[in-house]
């Protein structure tokens, strides 16, 4: 009588289950996942997801060294066409590969590795190109037609596909464009680091407003940087001086609008090296030169702990 019982209270209570299922359109699948070990499919689905991730990583490594061994052993021996078609031409079939990738979600995690490769081989295989069929003249008339070539082709790809890694080497390479084109023109080199790291201090906020933030500390450390470093150039020594010590406050202030730690980091190494820089062209053959370094030790020390608190306060609750 027991076991029947228990049969019977197994029905009804199936019939229960069946009923709120199809009064709430839940389907079988989603049931059976519901009653099922989900906690334990879940784990091993992400660790299944990470390993899948680092063997196609570290298949992508092998390949691109297969490739590179193999080029490097057979260079002597090539001819020009065999040359650019075993440089240009896995570049290509990566890109392909890539493109092609993305849109599976089964070969997803290899389409950030294989546009990594081609995004060294192609520009590798057009040099190639330009070295054995050219005809002489100045180089970076090569690298400015390579880098916006690879500016172009990874913006289109970007706008077709909305990834970051497209994103990223279409700026990177867009970066050596202009670079290139200002030193053909024989631009001053400390407006070249404006120019260039204002641009990028502009994308990057761009970037960033589009959701893609993973990819902007790098170019946030580099802009912000070359700006740096360019606006030292053209104040020192002059009646403008103090003006880079305000542009670095001011970009602990962006640090804090953008949620930065990059930024903020750049900003305090700036202003922590040209305290260092103005006390030992101003102070080195002073008699308080050692209260002088005492002083920039303090100084050094109250920055950094205010630069923390910025983070901890600032930055990092909202980033």
């Amino acid at each position: 009588m027991s076991e029947k019982a228990d049969e019977g209270g197994r029905t009804e209570a199936l019939r229960q289950i069946m009923a709120i299922a199809r009064q709430h359109g839940l389907s079988a699948a989603e049931v059976a996942a519901a009653i099922g070990d989900e906690p334990v499919t879940a784990e091993a689905s992400r660790w299944q997801g990470i390993l899948v991730r680092v063997l196609g990583y570290l298949g992508g490594t092998f390949v691109f060294a297969g490739i590179g061994i193999f080029i490097a052993l057979q260079w002597s021996d090539l001819n020009a066409v065999a040359r650019v078609v075993v440089t240009l031409g896995p570049g290509v079939a990566a890109f392909v590969l890539a493109v092609l990738a993305s849109r599976d979600k089964r070969f997803e995690k290899a389409t950030t590795p294989l546009f990594l490769v081609a995004a060294v081989l192609e520009p590798m295989g057009m040099l190639v190109a330009f070295e054995e069929f050219g005809t002489g003249g100045d180089w970076r008339w090569a690298s400015l037609i390579t880098s916006g070539s690879m500016a172009v082709q990874f913006g289109a790809t970007f706008r077709a596909l909305h990834r970051s890694t497209p994103l990223f080497m279409a700026i990177l390479f867009g970066t050596l464009f202009w670079w290139t084109a200002l030193d053909l023109v024989d631009t001053d080199e400390t407006l070249i680091a404006l120019v260039l790291g204002g641009s990028l201090l502009l994308v990057s906020f761009a970037v960033d407003g589009t959701g893609r933030s993973e990819i902007t500390p790098f170019w946030y450390f580099c802009g912000a940087a070359a700006f740096l470093y360019g606006l030292f150039d053209a104040v020192e020594s002059t009646a403008f001086e103090i003006l880079f010590i305000a542009v670095a406050a001011g970009f602990v202030y962006v640090s804090v609008a953008l949620h930065s730690r990059t930024l903020l980091a750049v900003a305090t190494l700036a202003i922590l090296a040209y305290t260092a820089w103005f006390t030992g062209e101003r102070f080195v053959d002073s008699v308080g030169w050692p209260l002088a370094l005492m002083a920039f030790g303090l100084f050094m020390i109250g920055l950094s702990a205010l630069a923390v608190r910025i983070d901890r306060e600032y930055v990092r609750p909202n980033s």
